[in-house]
């Protein structure tokens, strides 16, 4: 019997996307092409979601990377990038009826804290009856042992429990630990859904 449903954070429940985050920003085309450079297609930004950087150490290696003209900037980037991120209101809509429902939530996601800590304390925060982070664990999707502190954790069957996340990898992974596991985009919501109800009906 289908009872927990795992959501990922990013094209899962919001729009990851660097550019429309730092369209958010006062900055010529030049610079937000160099600050997307530096900041978030740097091999710093996936240590902070590996959990060896913090935020802020980050922030200091970015700085030094960067043109004095700008230091303020990615240090504002670095502390507000969460509030501009576009968060999918028809999937959470969905989570309010599933936990009607009578369906778990969960996180799982590879992301750093600042975020992570930032969407669980929002309102959105509270469709959630709990999550696993990256950065906290030491641990990257499609790493199963990321998967097993889930289901440890939280004392989950992997058999009773749906992953969904936006690539096939991290899904497949799920679905090697007995899970089902659903490769999703925002244009797949009804598909998803009725994949639910589907999986819900066969048990």
């Amino acid at each position: 019997m289908l009872k927990n449903i795992v959501f990922d954070f990013g094209n899962v429940v919001m729009n990851y996307d660097p550019d429309k985050i730092l369209d958010h920003y006062d900055l010529s085309p030049t610079d937000h092409e160099l600050l997307k450079k530096t900041i978030f297609q740097s091999k710093e930004w996936l240590e902070i979601d590996r959990g060896n950087l913090s935020e802020d150490e980050a922030t200091k290696i970015f700085v030094k990377k960067l043109p004095e003209r700008l230091h303020d900037q990615a240090r504002t980037i670095m502390q507000t990038w969460p509030s501009k991120v576009f968060f999918y209101q028809d999937v959470f809509d969905w989570m309010k009826e599933l936990k009607a429902d009578g369906y778990h939530i969960y996180a799982l996601s590879n992301t750093g804290m600042r975020f992570a800590n930032y969407l669980m304390k929002s309102k959105y925060g509270e469709n959630f009856d709990g999550g696993v982070f990256s950065a906290a664990e030491k641990l990257m999707k499609p790493d199963a042992r990321i998967y097993e502190k889930l289901l440890t954790r939280y004392h989950l069957k992997a058999g009773e429990s749906l992953f969904i996340d936006d690539l096939k990898e991290n899904t497949a992974a799920a679905e090697d630990l007995g899970m089902y596991g659903f490769t999703f985009w925002i244009d797949k919501l009804s598909e998803l859904k009725d994949y639910v109800s589907k999986i819900g009906k066969e048990q």
